[in-house]
C-alpha cells in the first residue's frame, strides 16, 4: 500500500526541515512475519553529495512489540514528491521464504533451492543479485518440467538455450507465454543493457509465480487423470 509521509532532514550541515514522500509500506513485519500496514513512527531523509536520496523509516509492530527499519531508494533527478520510494533493505532482514508443494519440490528440487537463495538475497537488500537468482531458478523449473513431459528428449533439453527449450518443449501455451516473459525480464537482470525498462525484478517474480501456478496445475491434472484411469 502506498502512503504519503513527512520526513525530517538528517543532514546536520544543512537542515532543511521536513519534506513529503510517497512510500510503499512493508506488508509483513520482518521480526514476526505478521501482516503489517501501519505508517512509520519516525522518518528521516538524507541527500548525499552525489544527489542520491535515501529515506529511513522506523516502524513499530504491535504484534511482536519490536521495531524495524526500512531504507527507501529513489531514482536520481526526479520529483521526490511524486515518485514512490522503492524498499531497498529492511533491518532486521526478513527470513521468510516461499513454501512450495511436494509435487513441485519433487519435480525440480534445484529450482526450490535456487529460488530460496534468491529470496534470501532479496531480503538482504542484494537487489542486483536476486534477479539473477530468480532467472536461474526459472531455467531449472522450465527444463525439469520439459524433461518430465518429454523424457526421451532429456539430453536436448539440458543442452538447449532456455528460449529454445520453452518454444520447442513446453506444450501448454500459457506456460510458454509466462515462461518467455519471465525469461526476457530475467535476461535484463543479467545483462549490461536493459531491453525492457518498464519491467523489473518484481515483475519477474510476478510472472514466475504465475508460471509456477500453471506448472502445479498441470501436475495436479496429470495425477487426476492417472487416478481416474486407474479407477476404471
Amino acid at each position: 500500500m502506498v502512503t504519503n509521509i513527512d520526513a525530517y532532514d538528517l543532514n546536520p550541515a544543512r537542515f532543511t526541515g521536513t519534506r513529503n514522500f510517497y512510500i510503499d509500506l512493508p506488508h509483513i513485519c520482518p521480526c514476526c512475519s505478521t501482516a503489517y500496514s501501519s505508517n512509520p513512527s519516525f522518518s528521516g531523509f538524507f541527500k548525499n553529495t552525489l544527489g542520491t536520496m535515501h529515506l529511513y523509516c522506523l516502524f513499530f509492530c504491535p504484534a511482536c512489540e519490536d521495531a524495524f527499519l526500512v531504507t527507501y531508494d529513489f531514482i536520481d533527478d526526479i520529483d521526490y514528491d511524486e515518485c514512490v520510494g522503492n524498499i531497498a533493505v529492511q533491518y532486521p532482514f526478513p527470513n521468510n521464504t516461499t513454501s512450495f508443494s511436494d509435487k513441485l519440490s519433487e519435480l525440480s528440487p534445484k529450482f526450490v533451492e535456487i529460488y530460496h537463495q534468491a529470496e534470501q538475497a532479496e531480503n538482504a537488500g542484494l537487489s542486483e543479485l536476486c534477479g539473477i537468482g530468480y532467472r536461474k531458478a526459472l531455467e531449472f523449473l522450465v527444463k525439469d518440467y520439459a524433461i518430465a513431459q518429454h523424457p526421451d528428449k532429456e539430453s536436448e533439453i539440458i543442452s538447449s538455450f532456455l528460449g529454445k527449450c520453452i518454444h520447442e518443449y513446453i506444450d501448454n501455451p500459457k506456460i510458454e507465454a509466462l515462461a518467455t516473459a519471465s525469461t526476457w525480464i530475467g535476461n535484463d537482470e543479467t545483462h549490461y543493457v536493459r531491453k525492457h525498462e518498464n519491467y523489473n525484478v518484481q515483475d519477474l517474480k510476478r510472472f514466475l509465480t504465475t508460471t509456477i501456478a500453471y506448472v502445479e496445475c498441470e501436475l495436479n491434472l496429470a495425477e487426476a487423470f492417472d487416478f481416474l484411469n486407474g479407477s476404471q
